[in-house]
């Protein structure tokens, strides 16, 4: 078994290595093709270093150095008309006011080291990544009227109309003591109007908005047709050479493994409380993990549960841990590359909260059926069979709970979003998801080209954040039809956002700012698009351990967590959203 993994490794290294020799042997031929977008590309960013007088209120939540977390601590309840009138932001061109007011304008993800809430942790949490992404990823605050009609906002996903919001936050935040409750830090780094600029939101990129934008750092093919034609060759080779990796049953598995070759200890559980903040509680952490281990390798009983697929096309597994007595369940939905074993550890928080906990395995992923990935298209008619096979074994007292990491917080949302939902559904937690699925392509994207532009620029070619030879249109275009021809949706059918939008049950969002797979800003994205009365977003800044890294502050998220069931439990989640309510005054200092 390890001689065939280590020989599929080296296949792998073997045809990067070919494609990167192939990519780099063409730079030098290609260098002088790709001066009129790198030339849009400086014009768009000597624009957008124009600063602003304009402040946004970010918040910051973390847990206290104290081994006990306040029950009231880093609550923050949003009532979405409430905040409207609360915030306003004023641009040089227009005024809009901003669903969620008080959540933080989008971090960027950077690689200053003296940004504290960006920093990058060398993660190995399971989905973690080792690239960093150095690219601005800005969400923006939703318009109410946006929100509620979907069909309203600008196909392109730009800002246009009403301003955004888009704040560039990469000023140095405070730390901040969660026991002072939800704390504020002001942001007074400089704004950019999309609208003036033309730019994008690249938290909100779709496929079809990215046809017809006029943003140089999205719409990077060039304007000259025999170059166009070339790049979309090239860009259709790379989308069909990358799309098995990330989608089939066999590439993702194999690409996992590869990740864990070149990052040994990523499932290693002594890995969570390594280099964990002190404010989180390592010490904590390691002796909860340490009996979480043991608990579901030798104690815990497990059953396994199969339901069909919506559509008939097999059947989906789950492992099943239920907790006596309990009416209560946890459905947790799978990451991308996710291990059964490590979600395992993660379900005693649950458990020791009183409930039963279901891991179903998405399509195409361990012991469930499928060959593709459907990033949560298909999965959420799926979810909707689990939650009836749920009520089936605990009665007519069934209450469940949408919970997920990564893809599996996608599959969460966008199962809460359907319009045949048992009532049995109380509530959702998102903890890292991904806004749109080009949005997410996008960060990583970028990141890949940032790092490649640190071996060009040597030479004295910068980059700009596009990669020769694979304009980020075009690849996402010919990654588009590739996903259609093998599955038949489009990448923009799979949308956490579109979700959100239309999903009214309380939602809890979850991200750390030292998140480099998915930048907290998209999870941001989420928030602020949400239509959700009863809303929650909670962002963990420092060191937490990067992507799907928040359960390492095992004390801090398992309190944090109870605090937002039991106000769902009690149906008190509307009049805990007034408690905590900031207003802002003319000179921008927040008063309680």
């Amino acid at each position: 078994m390890e001689i065939n993994r280590s020989t599929a490794c080296r296949k792998v290294i073997l045809i990067t290595s070919f494609l990167a020799t192939l990519i780099l042997g063409f730079l030098v031929v290609t260098d002088h093709t790709y001066a009129d977008i790198q030339s849009q590309t400086t014009c768009s960013e000597t624009t957008s270093q124009s600063s602003s007088s304009e402040q946004t209120i970010v918040f910051k939540e973390s847990a206290s150095n104290s081994d006990n977390v306040d029950s009231s601590t880093d609550t923050t309840l949003n009532n979405t008309s409430d905040s409207q009138s609360n915030n306003q932001n004023a641009t040089t061109s227009n005024q809009s006011s901003t669903s969620g007011a008080t959540t933080p304008a989008p971090s960027e993800n950077t690689a200053d080291t003296s940004q504290p809430t960006s920093s990058v942790n060398g993660s190995s949490t399971p989905e973690s990544t080792s690239s960093s992404s150095e690219s601005a990823n800005a969400s923006s605050s939703t318009n109410e009227s946006q929100v509620n009609n979907p069909s309203s906002q600008d196909a392109t996903g730009t800002a246009s109309t009403k301003d955004q919001g888009q704040t560039n936050t990469d000023s140095t935040s405070n730390d901040v003591d969660s026991t002072a409750g939800s704390s504020p830090v002001t942001d007074q780094s400089s704004s950019t109007d999309n609208t003036t600029t033309g730019g994008t939101d690249k938290d909100q990129i779709t496929v079809t908005g990215t046809n017809s934008s006029t943003d140089p750092a999205i719409k990077q093919s060039s304007s000259n047709p025999l170059l166009n034609w070339l790049t979309n060759m090239t860009s259709a080779g790379a989308a069909a050479l990358i799309y098995p990796f990330i989608t089939s049953r066999q590439g993702s598995h194999l690409l996992s493994e590869f990740r864990t070759l070149l990052s040994p200890t990523r499932y290693n559980i002594d890995q969570t409380w390594s280099d964990l903040d002190q404010k989180y509680n390592p010490d904590y952490t390691k002796q909860f993990y340490t009996d979480a281990q043991n608990w579901y390798d030798n104690e815990v009983k497990k059953e396994t549960l199969t339901v069909p697929f919506a559509d008939g096309s097999g059947n989906a597994s789950a492992t099943y841990i239920a907790h006596p007595g309990s009416s209560k369940t946890i459905i947790y939905g799978q990451g991308w590359t996710t291990e059964p074993e490590w979600m395992g550890y993660i379900s005693k928080i649950f458990y020791d909260m009183g409930y039963n906990v279901l891991m179903p395995y998405t399509r195409g992923q361990n012991s469930s059926d499928g060959e593709f990935l459907t990033f949560g298209y298909k999965d959420k008619a799926d979810w909707i069979n689990w939650i009836n096979k749920i009520d089936q074994l605990n009665g007519p007292n069934s209450e469940v709970v949408l919970y997920g990491q990564s893809l599996g917080a996608d599959d969460a949302l966008e199962a809460g979003a359907q319009k045949n939902l048992p009532s049995s559904v109380k509530a959702v937690i998102a903890d890292c998801g991904y806004s749109t699925i080009p949005s997410l392509l996008y960060s990583l994207y970028t990141g890949a080209a940032n790092k490649l532009n640190g071996y060009t620029s040597k030479i004295g070619w910068n980059l700009n954040g596009s990669i020769p030879l694979v304009p980020y249109d075009q690849f996402l275009n010919n990654l588009n039809n590739v996903n259609h021809l093998f599955q038949g949706f489009n990448l923009d059918d799979a949308s956490g956002l579109t979700a959100v939008q239309n999903s009214t049950l309380p939602t809890l969002f979850i991200a750390t700012a030292d998140d480099t797979f998915i930048p907290d800003s998209e999870t941001k994205a989420l928030y602020n698009a949400s239509i959700s009365k009863d809303k929650q977003l909670w962002i963990l800044d420092g060191n937490v351990g990067g992507h799907a890294s928040a359960n390492n502050a095992v004390l801090a998220y398992t309190q944090h967590i109870q605090d937002f069931l039991n106000a769902v439990d009690n149906g008190q989640t509307s009049s805990t959203t007034s408690t905590n309510q900031l207003t802002v005054d003319d000179n921008q200092a927040v008063a309680a």
